[in-house]
């Protein structure tokens, strides 16, 4: 991490700017504690928005090096960042790819078709297996899956949860049989509840409770840092499934978070690639989540970045203590583990959160099935409204199918919480014909 700084410090003509503005020379920096205590927070709108890219590029890169340049959604403040890798870094993303994939996967040692259905610009490179860049088009994914899935011992679907929900709807009216292959699903994007993930598994014959059935698990990345920062992998995964179960197990593990509070994702991180800090963090150490990547390569080196999230850092010995109070056989993963509570701007009101409506909206199939999976929340002078997205051709009743979800909110212990209206595909105002190649935006401003 020190040579990271140092190195952007001596050659990056914003952050030498940004340094001088915070009154630290760069002789101050000599530990991690000086770097913490010392060096200014980056995000958006001090970087990509204030310095041309030519001050952002460290002064001893090459431009003729330059091989990808890739954008951030767009969706937070600030517009546009941007990541961009020399010829040498893309010449080893394969291999970078391929080792998170086999760790996840086993894709070293099994056939694998990555369907990759990321909005357009976000491709994978692989030696190790068969990928089909689709993007968000959910026939050319299924066609591919019929005509050749059978090839594979193994098929990986890599999208966002809206995205992947029309897939699912899509190929059920295919009456594509999913059970003949063995899934697994990457899910990126955005945050998704469990009930998104048990969808998500009815629909594609995955059986979550068995270690040699398929993997559905998150991957969280930032267009500017890495697409892939922070990981689930099996063992996180079973613990925060028993935190829904079990209300003790997630006190002892969170701490004082609110009962109102949404339920955390676990994420691994690799601390040879990044140095995650978490600031201003409240009594339970839920803060805003921070990352340095540790890439000395880098073009834009990007020192102690808001990524505009809220976390916690999990201290291994606190988890290894917890999991083995709990007796439920449950293991801690071999990496250092954050817990993600979700975007910052995603918080509301009275302890509520969006991801407590995308619980709700999954926690009955039949009524999640009748539903696009996109919604608004607004705040009116008489409460909450929560305006949601029928499917296209949907049959139900839209006042019966709004009850249902009223009555699963009182369930959730949020009774009288908000208003509840479904809208018609073709009446719903916000963003009505999704096209996925952006992110959604849930809630107004």
């Amino acid at each position: 991490m020190l040579r990271s700084f140092h190195r952007a410090a001596q050659f990056s003509p914003a952050y030498q700017t940004l340094l001088a503005e915070s009154s630290v020379q760069a002789s101050q920096v000599r530990t991690p504690a000086d770097f913490a205590q010392l060096c200014p927070l980056l995000e958006k709108t001090n970087t990509f928005r204030r310095f041309p890219i030519e001050q952002l590029i460290v002064a001893n890169t090459k431009l003729a090096d330059l091989a990808s340049i890739l954008t951030s959604s767009g969706h937070g403040q600030g517009g546009y960042a941007l990541g961009i890798s020399t010829r040498n870094q893309y010449n080893s993303t394969p291999f970078l790819i391929d080792l998170g994939l086999d760790l996840a996967f086993n894709v070293d040692s099994r056939r694998t078709l990555l369907i990759n259905c990321l909005p357009m610009g976000v491709t994978f490179q692989s030696k190790a297996l068969c990928v089909a860049n689709v993007s968000v088009r959910e026939d050319m994914a299924c066609a591919i899956v019929k005509q050749t899935g059978h090839l594979f011992e193994q098929i990986i679907l890599c999208g966002d949860p809206l995205f992947l929900k029309r897939l699912c709807d899509y190929s059920e009216e295919l009456r594509l049989d999913w059970a003949r292959y063995k899934m697994n699903v990457i899910i990126g994007e955005e945050t998704f509840t469990e009930s998104f993930r048990d969808y998500l598994a009815a629909s594609l014959a995955i059986n979550l409770s068995d270690a040699n059935s398929g993997l559905i698990g998150s991957s969280m990345g930032v267009g500017e840092l890495g697409l892939n920062l922070f990981n689930e992998t099996r063992e996180s995964i079973a613990i925060r499934r028993a935190c829904v179960k079990n209300k003790t197990l997630l006190q002892d593990l969170m701490g004082d978070i609110s009962s109102q509070a949404p339920l955390p994702t676990l994420l691994c991180f690799n601390p040879l690639r990044t140095y995650v800090e978490v600031v201003n963090r409240d009594a339970s150490g839920n803060g805003d989540l921070v990352v340095s990547v540790l890439d000395t390569a880098a073009p834009v080196p990007l020192m102690r970045y808001k990524t505009g999230d809220r976390a916690k850092l999990i201290d291994a010995d606190h988890l290894a203590q917890v999991l083995q109070k709990s007796i439920l056989g449950l293991t801690a993963p071999a990496l250092p583990l954050i817990a993600l509570l979700g975007r910052s701007k995603d918080m509301l009101p009275g302890n509520w959160h969006v991801d407590h409506f995308k619980q709700v909206l999954y926690n009955n199939p039949n009524v999640a099935r009748e539903c696009s999976g996109a919604f608004r929340l607004s705040q009116r002078e008489d409460g909450l409204l929560w305006e949601v997205q029928l499917r296209l051709d949907c049959p139900a009743d839209p006042m019966l199918l709004a009850d249902a979800l009223s009555a699963d909110l009182v369930l959730l212990g949020k009774e009288g919480a908000a208003k509840v209206h479904c809208l018609s595909y073709e009446k719903f105002p916000y963003g009505k014909t999704l096209d996925y190649e952006r992110k959604f935006v849930y809630c107004s401003a």
